[in-house]
Formats: C-alpha cells, structure tokens, sequence
C-alpha cells in the first residue's frame, strides 16, 4: 500500500512537471484564467511572469474574447431639475434585446460612498466600464470618483486627483480588446481663468496618476465633457454653432491620444446653421465614430461617420422622420416640439451598430413618453421602453423629455 500511494504521488509529480515544462499547453490554460487570478499568477515564478506578459499571450487571449456588445442603455437624469430643485438620481436601464433584461446597475456597489450611495452620478462609460461620482455640486476636494463594472458589480476608488485648482473634466478609456486595464483622463485647470491646464491620467495598472499634457489653453468654444474614446484617443467636439473661421482649426474638434500624451485636431462635422440642443449625438460603436446634428425644423436626420484616417466626414445613414410620427403622432402633438424650433419632438439616445454580430445596426430614439428603435437598414420601427411604467405618470413633461444622459451598456471584461 505505500508502494501504491508512493508511485502515484510520482507520477502526479511528474504530470505536473510535464505541463510546466511545456510553454504552449501552459499557455493554452492561462489563456482561460479570469484576468483577476492572472494578476496573481504573475507573481508565481519569473517563468509565469515573463509568459503572461508577452505581447503574443495578449494578442492571443484578444483573439479568444467576444466583440463587444452594447445590449442595453443606461439613462439618468440631468443633477438639476427646474427651479433648482435637486431631482432623483435613479439610473434607468432601456434592453435593446430582450425586454426582460433586469438593470446590471446595482447601488449597493456604492454602499461605502461617505455621502449617499443612492445619489451616485454617472460622468461617463467606455466599453462596460462606467464612471462615477459622489453627487455634489460643490466642494470637489471631497468628491469620490469610482470606475464601475455594471457586469461584475465591482468598482474601484480612485486615488485623488494632483493639486491644482480643480479638475473641471474627467474621460474614460477602456478597450478590453488590448488591455484588462482602463486610463482615467483628467483636465485639470492651473490658472484663475479656467482656460489653462494640464491633462493628467490614471493608470489602473499602476494606481497612479501622471501628467500627460502641460499648459493647454482650453479655446472657449471648446467643451472637454463629454468625451469619446475611439482607437486610443479621446476625442471632444466644440461649439458647432460658431462659424469656422477660414484658416483656422479653432472650431475643430480636439483629440488626446491616451498613451502617447498627445494633442491634435480633426475637422469638424459639414454642419450648415443652428443646432437644436436636444437632437445632437455624438458617440462610438463597433469602432465607428458617428455625429448626428439636427436643425431646427428638420424632418429628417443624416448620420454621420468620420473616416478612420481622420480626414473627413461623410453620410453613413439618412432617416426620414414623416413615417415615424405617423405611427407616434405624440411627437407633432407633444408642446415640447415647439422648443428650439423643432418640427418632430425627439432626441437622439444612441446608434449601435451590429455588423460584427452579422445583424442590422439601428438607432435610438427617444419621443414624448417612449424610446423607439429605428432599423436602419430596413426602415423599421418599434417602441422598446415606456417612460409611464418607471415614472408612474401617463404623460412626459417638457422637462423630462430629451434632457437624459444615455450611456451604452456591454457586458466587459476587466480588472475591476
């Protein structure tokens, strides 16, 4: 019998060695380790170390992870109601897929928060991840800002921002495609006058911060929130309501690209006239940047999409309002039509594309009382959320209608 116990314990040693000493099985099976336990695992031996961190291993396990997704938005109202009256912090959840979905948001994540954890605002997402801070419009040195992963329930608190006189913007970049690991970009002014300041990012790797990009004069047209991750860079759009000027890129649009700690321009959307305030979007989806600016009076939207060279824009997608309202008459019979000089009372919520899922991309669209998505390769339309069932009421005021924040909601993969 100890004969028996002591070759087995042999042999299992040596099945052991066997799958040490062999790189490509060993890599196959960290390959299927959660990203949490390879944190640890680097810590095994030199050998592990050296392995998990090769640019090889990581292309590998990218090859190996779904496209990302959006399955479901999440909307909140703005901090402010009218008459300065503060308004509830609920986070909706609007399934693009199946309505059954229940909302991934879950404020006990925040049960920490020294404030109130039920008051917890949205400041932005990228792929999956949100970010988040405690709901104060006022003393910024004791404001907590988290980054949330909606799918795990995790979060993490970031440490606090350098000294400066206050950190006016905060961005989000994440791309689990390259990296468990997401970057917090932040504008952080240095002069009385808010138009100078420094970009400094966060490394979830490092746990630290780090200055990026010294003395920006921030032009007045320019707005940094919110900003668009989009292949390594964050992109924020100005005014497009002031006027170019002839040989000058003030009115551009203005890019940091995150791990070089560069600044650059790219050209403004061919927007002709005034925008209304309530119909422009600007987002990213499938690794496709889209604008969408609508005038007043306008019956119909084009889409459009900016060239991966950076070089122009051109009209992805072109939809006709007149059969929509047709079908939902509230948007011509709904006062808050009239606003801005809107002919169709509607906004712009999100534009997803699926062509990586081989299914059609669609857009959507919010009108009085309902969110609406719009097929946009067939030109169908259905209502897939009803403001009544969350708000308990059976009309949507002129103040609830077009004035959300709309943040996508994908299932990631990361170190939170």
């Amino acid at each position: 019998m100890w004969l028996s116990r002591c070759t087995s314990s042999q042999f299992k040693l040596s099945s052991e060695e066997l799958v040490l000493n062999d790189e490509d099985l060993l890599t196959l099976i960290l390959l299927r380790v959660p990203y949490r336990k390879l944190k640890t695992f680097k810590c095994v031996s030199k050998k592990w170390l050296c392995l998990i961190t090769t640019p090889r291993f990581s292309r590998v396990r990218c090859n190996l992870l779904p496209p990302v997704r959006a399955s479901g938005l999440f909307i909140q109202r703005p901090p402010i109601a009218l008459f300065c009256q503060p308004c509830p912090n609920e986070v909706y959840f609007v399934p693009l897929d199946d309505p059954n979905t229940r909302n991934p948001y879950k404020t006990v994540a925040f049960a920490n928060d020294p404030f109130d954890p039920e008051r917890i605002r949205i400041l932005g997402s990228c792929n999956g991840l949100l970010l988040c801070s405690t709901c104060l419009l006022a003393f910024r040195d004791v404001i907590t800002t988290y980054v949330y992963n909606p799918s795990t329930n995790k979060l993490d608190i970031l440490p606090k921002h350098p000294p400066a006189n206050g950190v006016e913007y905060l961005s989000l970049a994440f791309d689990p495609l390259k990296s468990p690991h997401y970057k917090v970009i932040a504008y952080v002014t240095t002069s009385q006058a808010d138009s100078i300041g420094d970009f400094h990012v966060y490394s979830s790797e490092t746990g630290t911060w780090s200055l990026s990009v010294q003395s920006f004069y921030l032009a007045l047209d320019m707005c940094l929130e919110p900003g668009v991750y989009w292949h390594g860079c964050i992109y924020w759009l100005g005014d497009l309501n002031i006027q170019p000027v002839l040989g000058s890129t003030a009115s551009d649009g203005l890019y940091l690209n995150v791990d070089e700690g560069r600044l650059g321009t790219f050209p403004r959307p061919p927007i002709n006239g005034k925008l209304t305030s309530r119909s422009s979007y600007f987002g990213e989806s499938e690794d496709h940047l889209h604008f969408i600016g609508v005038c007043p009076n306008a019956t119909s939207v084009s889409v459009y999409e900016l060239k991966s060279d950076y070089s122009e824009w051109f009209i992805k997608y072109w939809i006709d309002l007149a059969p929509i309202s047709k079908v939902f008459p509230e948007m011509t019979k709904h006062k808050a039509c009239y606003v801005d000089g809107n002919t169709y009372a509607f906004a712009v919520l999100s534009l997803i594309r699926r062509e990586n899922f081989q299914e059609d991309s669609f857009l959507v669209l919010e009108i009085p009382g309902k969110v609406i998505r719009y097929n946009l390769v067939d030109a169908s339309f259905k209502a897939i959320w009803d403001f009544a069932v969350d708000f308990g009421v059976e009309k949507v005021d002129i103040w609830r209608f077009g004035r959300f924040k709309v943040w996508q909601y994908i299932e990631a993969l990361s170190c939170v």
